[in-house]
């Protein structure tokens, strides 16, 4: 998994990299985020939720596109012979939006966010100390995950939130 995340966020920077080249512009934003976990009570993780992120403007367009990955809400682990034991999910999500404001050096963008977000691993019981029977990949299951990104830019600097039904946390990042 995280092989292909690397390679997607590596792919994406260098192809945006290019791009910001051919014209001057600064289309792409990177952001890194962090804040409040949603209190889901006494069986809630309240582990402190982070993401990473990435954002593109089309050239020609208005229209931002981008991807990220949180660490938020609760996934029930029931492998390693726990028994629904709360622990941080992982959420994969989109982004859809829109350029609101361009100046040049000041910049507003928003996106909505929609994804799926880890709430259940499952799996029989290892007897020789796996994860899983047989060393077997658990069975997980997923929720949607929706919400919304709101970024402020001043020159290459970011600064911005991210608020979903599991989270709220602020970002900062840059452009490039």
């Amino acid at each position: 998994m995280f092989k292909a995340l690397s390679s997607c966020l590596l792919l994406a920077l260098s192809a945006g990299h290019a791009h910001a080249q051919d014209d001057g512009a600064f289309r792409n934003t990177f952001y890194l985020g962090a804040g409040n976990a949603k209190a889901d009570g006494p069986f809630g993780n309240d582990d402190t939720p982070f993401s990473i992120g990435f954002m593109h403007q089309l050239a020609g367009s208005r229209m931002v596109l981008g991807f990220d990955l949180g660490a938020e809400g609760t996934m029930l682990d029931s492998t390693w012979g726990q028994d629904s034991q709360p622990e941080q999910g992982t959420s994969y999500n989109l982004l859809l939006g829109g350029n609101l404001l361009d100046s040049g050096r000041f910049r507003a963008d928003a996106a909505l966010l929609a994804g799926v977000r880890e709430a259940a691993a499952d799996c029989p019981d290892s007897y020789l100390g796996f994860q899983c029977y047989a060393d077997s990949d658990p069975d997980t299951d997923y929720k949607g995950n929706f919400g919304g990104v709101l970024t402020v830019s001043v020159d290459r600097l970011t600064l911005g939130l991210r608020a979903t039904g599991e989270s709220t946390q602020m970002v900062a990042g840059f452009r490039f």
